[in-house]
């Protein structure tokens, strides 16, 4: 019999553990990465400094492509790694070798971001007001921190609060990445990205599954701030918000979507959703906001379509490790850390099919299709003006619905009802397992490069709060995280969520 869980009936609990866990670990990969490591992050932070500094897009600059812009920053920020830090690319170079000056004289410098919406620079750069230094840098990486953990403990405290699905709460788990994690920690809207998504992909699951009836005017306030937040934060936002509310709708079904769309305060959420999507959409198109720079593998002369759609479709294994754990685009992480996330979002992919009913199996089939389409597509489409650019964490916000979507069919299902506890257990390891492994090759790689000891507590390179302190913090928080998670999916529901609950049979095994 599941115990009823004191954590749960006070969900302010919930949404400060998970929070405080959240950001622990995010803290962990902020100090063990070195300044400016973190992708494109050089680009980001003369963004967000300018932007500080009364420069919301800055100048068009001669002779480049729109992508491009031109914007005053301290040479703090503009010459500490440009164009890479030194060891970039050079995976056996420890991050000893980068020496950032403290020069606080303001200097043009080029970012190829300068066009991007500018809520998550606003949200991040203020440390930059107070202080021109390093200890700045650190600030706006634990500025980054916090929002993004905010979203993540909102994203937990929805399930616990709203939802009889605990098996989501695995699926989250699953969702959060050592990649995610790690584009958290540093200055790149990539973190906040995901973790608003994570976020809109929980909260809509439960409204549209569980509470699409009578929907707590919460749940409705936390699922159009993720959207709005969402839209507002990559130029592909947009197109990702609106993706996963179409699977989302489909998995509802229309008529109670047009029954949740007459309620007066669905209609305010979905209003005040709808104008910052058409604020992001004006501002990508007047900004040029989705403009590139050529960057990536170029297209041959007389190269066809077909062998261009076949480069990128062909890129999906390289995508798929960046997405699971590849920091710096150089460093990977351990076999074992792809096989826990391999084997973790498969088994959760194939039970769902298996125990769904065809509709639903059908919608989650539709998401495996766009998710492995979608980037394919857009590699296409500009692939001949800027080359082969996709990264797998630009497919992130879409993809971790997959690991989501699947937990809750599989919640709605009676096949799975006896194995949930152990799949968690067994899941919930691994997973573990496999991110700390993921930090521990990260940090050592920074510390004393890849080629180096095992023993990297005293290498050349030693992050803030030195490497012992932080592997063992990352690994406490880490398996803290877990075990809240585990605690909270073994527990009984509250009140509000097994009454609120549409009613509706549990479906069988196997049903159509």
């Amino acid at each position: 019999m599941k115990r009823i869980s004191v954590v749960s009936a006070k969900p302010w609990r919930v949404f400060a553990t998970a929070f405080a866990l959240a950001f622990l670990m995010m803290l962990a990969w902020s100090l063990a990465t070195p300044l400016f490591a973190g992708p494109d992050e050089t680009a980001h932070v003369d963004r967000t400094v300018s932007l500080w500094r009364g420069q919301v897009v800055g100048w068009t600059m001669h002779g480049r492509s729109d992508a491009w812009t031109a914007v005053n920053a301290p040479r703090l920020y503009s010459d500490g790694a440009m164009p890479f830090p030194c060891f970039a690319f050079k995976d056996t170079v420890p991050a000893s070798c980068e020496h950032i000056g403290h020069s606080r004289a303001v200097v043009p410098v080029a970012t190829y971001v300068g066009r991007y919406p500018p809520l998550y620079y606003a949200a991040v750069g203020w440390p930059s007001a107070a202080t021109t230094s390093t200890a700045g840098l650190y600030l706006m990486r634990f500025v980054s921190d916090l929002v993004s953990a905010l979203f993540v403990a909102l994203a937990v405290a929805v399930v616990v609060v709203w939802s009889k699905s605990r098996l989501l709460l695995l699926g989250i788990l699953v969702a959060l990445t050592p990649t995610a994690l790690y584009c958290a920690s540093v200055v790149n809207p990539s973190g906040l990205e995901i973790s608003a998504a994570l976020c809109l992909w929980c909260s809509g699951l439960v409204l549209a599954l569980e509470r699409i009836d009578d929907p707590p005017r919460g749940l409705i306030v936390i699922m159009a701030t993720s959207i709005c937040v969402l839209v507002l934060t990559r130029p592909l936002s947009p197109l990702w918000a609106a993706l996963i509310l179409v699977v989302v709708a489909l998995l509802a079904g229309p008529r109670p979507v047009l029954r949740l769309l007459g309620r007066r305060d669905v209609r305010w959420a979905a209003l005040v959703a709808l104008a910052a999507t058409a604020f992001a959409i004006v501002w990508l198109f007047t900004q040029h906001a989705l403009d590139v720079p050529p960057s990536g593998a170029q297209v041959t002369p007389g190269e066809t379509g077909g062998q261009i759609f076949a480069t990128a479709f062909g890129s999906w294994g390289f995508w798929f490790h960046q997405m699971v754990g590849t920091f710096g685009d150089d460093t990977a992480s351990p076999l074992l850390t792809y096989v826990s996330w391999s084997v973790a979002s498969g088994a959760l992919l194939l039970l769902a099919l298996a125990c769904s009913r065809l509709r639903r199996a059908f919608v989650l089939g539709l998401l495996v299709v766009l998710v492995v389409f979608v980037p394919v597509l857009v590699e296409y489409a500009r692939a001949r003006s800027v080359g082969f650019i996709w990264d797998g964490r630009y497919t992130i916000p879409l993809a971790i619905g997959i690991p989501l979507v699947a937990a809750v069919l599989i919640d709605h299902s009676t096949a799975m009802t006896s194995m949930r506890s152990r799949l968690t257990v067994v899941l919930g390891v691994g997973i573990t397992l496999g991110s700390f492994l993921a930090f521990a090759e990260a940090l050592r790689r920074y510390t004393v490069g890849v080629t180096g000891p095992l023993d990297y507590f005293h290498g050349p390179w030693s992050p803030p709060w030195g490497a012992l302190t932080l592997t063992l913090g990352y690994l406490a928080g880490s398996a803290l995280f877990t075990a809240f998670l585990w605690y909270l999916a073994t527990t009984e529901p509250p009140t509000a969520a097994r009454k609120g609950a549409r009613t509706q049979p549990t479906e069988p095994a196997f049903a159509l």
